[in-house]
């Protein structure tokens, strides 16, 4: 019977030096999913909350460089709009559009040549015609002149954007006159010196607005990655704080008994 318990003992400290204790070493863990949390917030605060403050200002520098890129490209972008719609305010005149464009074509609704598939709201007083029903409303010139003082073009966006693409509108440009016969102008980009230069200018501010967007979707990449980078420095920050304890028992001779020692072998090793 004492041989067996010896023998049991025996087997017991074989499994306990097989099987490492784990505790803490630091009762402060940090939580992953609050690091997770502040980073998509903030990107970089959840690395300063598990002290990786080399992260932390590498993420909090993307940021601050994103929002400086937004909010400076949607300012430049923003005041070249403005003057690209100024320019055509100066440039560009309904009434000259309409009385050449009837002019050119006579009768356009019913004229196949008449380009007329990009549409402009015109308003005759409150009353809003479609490009369509304006021209199918007043088949020619005559029929519209007694409304002339009272018409006015609705300018949003697609008005400024079509004015600067298409050739249904080029009659409103005030040098087109001086080059509808110019080989150079009868191309599809082109209509006239002031068309082509406030096409430039609109593409250009165009171009300022979109690196705002990109600026914006790499925003919204670096709070994703840093809530991500956070939530795996966190779970190696608490792992860094874990040590080993073996706990081993040693059979042993001493001097006229017989019997068991025990050990403890402690391990301080970072995981």
């Amino acid at each position: 019977m004492k041989k067996l318990c010896v023998l049991l003992i025996l087997n017991l400290s074989i499994l306990l030096a097989q099987t490492p204790l784990k505790i803490p070493s630091n009762p402060e863990e940090k939580n992953p999913r609050k690091a997770l949390l502040m980073s998509a917030v903030l990107p970089g605060s959840g690395q300063f909350y598990t002290r990786n403050t080399a992260w932390g200002i590498f993420y909090s520098t993307l940021e601050l460089a994103g929002i400086t890129g937004i909010v400076y490209y949607k300012q430049a972008g923003d005041k070249k709009v403005g003057d690209y719609e100024r320019y055509a305010d100066n440039h560009w005149d309904g009434l000259r559009w309409l009385d050449d464009y009837y002019g050119e074509y006579v009768e356009p609704y019913n004229n196949n040549l008449a380009e007329k598939t990009h549409n402009v709201n015109i308003f005759i007083g409150y009353k809003r015609y479609t490009f369509t029903e304006f021209i199918q409303t007043f088949k020619t010139w005559d029929d519209w002149q007694d409304a002339r003082d009272r018409i006015t073009l609705e300018k949003e966006y697609h008005f400024y954007e079509n004015i600067s693409k298409y050739k249904q509108f080029k009659q409103g440009w005030d040098d087109w006159q001086d080059y509808k016969n110019d080989p150079k102008y009868q191309v599809i980009e082109r209509s006239s010196p002031n068309q082509e230069h406030y096409a430039n200018m609109r593409k250009y501010a165009n171009d300022l607005l979109k690196r705002s967007g990109y600026f914006s979707t790499a925003l919204m990449f670096n709070h994703v990655i840093s809530a991500f980078d956070a939530y795996i420095r966190t779970t190696k920050f608490n792992s860094a704080l874990t040590h080993n304890i073996k706990l081993q028992l040693v059979p042993a001779m001493v001097t006229g008994h017989q019997g068991l020692t025990l050990h403890m072998q402690v391990d301080l090793v970072k995981l």
